[in-house]
């Protein structure tokens, strides 16, 4: 698996490039995109005063550095998890800051969710929290929660035995109606499609049939019992006329 040209920008952009060497806080000769003489083997260069690079140089130097050194890294553990590009490239950046991603996840024992909890807490150096590792964080963690397009959930699914409807932004239609190609049906809180069921609505009942949409316009016997539901699907009460049709069959 390799880094994307997303995740490469996500790692320029806190990373910066100078194309002239220079010596970082610590007192390292360090180029382009934070390449050091520990880089040495992938570079083939010695980093010392003096030299200069150009943006091309440094580009293809943090790609190599990346696809070699620390993609691995994130790679090592997709046999755990499964990473899709984003998560991917997200913790390649991580790697990239920090040197590696086990401590994060525990040597791929955390789950995902604890994982993108974590990432935020490693915003500090020397003890002391620094605004720009904070804001890393949080661009690591926002894309590592991007789902990936092909992965958003929509329309119908069945899962587990049970019917969710899920929206254009993933999200499944819970505790309210849907209306799909001109029949409607009700989901639950946990985003469950209802069928055979009675619910409540504003004041009225509606029941939905087991197919789960809402039966309306009919007589129906449920339990024995007879109900009449009218073209808006709410339980009529009350007094009202039936008829019967040219088969004797009982109609609203």
């Amino acid at each position: 698996m390799k880094i994307s040209e997303n995740g490469l920008n996500l790692i320029k952009s806190f990373e910066g490039c100078r194309l002239t060497a220079y010596k970082d806080s610590v007192g390292i000769w360090t180029i382009g995109y934070g390449t050091t003489n520990a880089d040495k083997a992938i570079t083939g260069a010695t980093i010392c005063q003096g030299l200069q690079i150009s943006q091309e140089t440094a580009d293809e130097w943090l790609r190599q550095s990346v696809d070699k050194k620390y993609g691995p890294k994130v790679e090592k553990y997709n046999a755990a998890y499964g990473w899709n590009q984003n998560e991917f490239d997200a913790l390649v950046s991580f790697a990239y800051n920090i040197g590696s991603i086990d401590q994060l996840t525990a040597n791929g024992t955390r789950s995902r969710s604890m994982i993108a909890e974590k990432i935020l807490q490693y915003n500090k150096a020397g003890g002391k929290v620094f605004a720009g590792l904070t804001r890393r964080r949080e661009a690591e963690r926002a894309l590592f929660l991007t789902p990936m397009v092909s992965e958003v959930k929509t329309g119908w699914k069945n899962e587990n035995g049970k019917w969710s409807f899920y929206l254009s932004n993933g999200q499944k239609v819970k505790n309210d109606w849907y209306c799909d190609n001109g029949k409607w049906y009700w989901f639950g809180a946990d985003g469950t499609m209802f069928a055979n069921q009675w619910v409540q609505y504003k004041g009225k009942w509606y029941y939905l049939s087991d197919s789960g949409t809402m039966v309306t316009d009919k007589l129906l016997a449920i339990k024995n019992e007879i109900f009449a539901f009218g073209s808006d699907g709410a339980m009529r009460e009350g007094t009202f006329t039936v008829h019967t049709n040219r088969r004797g069959a009982i109609e609203l």
